[in-house]
C-alpha cells in the first residue's frame, strides 16, 4: 500500500481529518506526524521531533502540504521529500502559493479533494 505523509501546520485537525479519510479511499495509507504530538511541549525535543518527521517522509511515497497558512514545518517537510525526487501536492484552501511552493510542487490545488487526486496522478 502506497503512503503519504500529511505535512501541515501543528493545529490543522479538520484538514488532517478530511486528508486521511479522502487518502484512505483513495487507497493509500496516511501518516500523520501529529500522532506524536509535541504542542506545547517541543523545547528540548526538536531533534527527536524533525529526525522522527524525516524517517517518516522517508517512509513514505508522496507528500501532501497543506499550504493554508504559512508554517516553516510544513515548508520544511515538503523541501526535503523534494530534495528526495518524492512527489509533493500542495493544497492551499485559496490562500495564493508561495514561489517556493510551486517550486517544490508538483502539484498545487486550492481544494482538498483535488490535492487528494492529484496524488494519484502522481502514481
Amino acid at each position: 500500500m502506497r503512503r503519504v505523509y500529511l505535512a501541515g501546520p501543528p493545529y490543522a485537525e479538520e484538514y488532517r481529518r478530511r486528508a486521511e479519510a479522502l487518502v484512505r479511499e483513495l487507497g493509500w495509507d496516511p501518516v500523520d506526524p501529529m500522532r506524536r504530538d509535541f504542542r506545547g511541549r517541543t523545547q528540548g525535543k526538536e531533534s527527536e521531533i524533525v529526525e522522527g518527521d524525516l524517517a517518516e517522509i522517508d517512509s513514505c511515497d508522496a507528500v501532501l502540504a497543506a499550504f493554508t497558512t504559512p508554517d516553516e514545518g510544513t515548508a520544511m517537510e515538503a523541501w526535503y521529500a523534494h530534495t528526495l525526487g518524492k512527489p509533493v501536492v500542495a493544497y492551499t484552501g485559496g490562500t495564493p502559493p508561495h514561489p517556493w511552493t510551486v517550486y517544490v510542487a508538483d502539484a498545487v490545488c486550492v481544494d482538498l479533494e483535488q490535492a487528494v487526486q492529484a496524488l494519484s496522478d502522481e502514481r
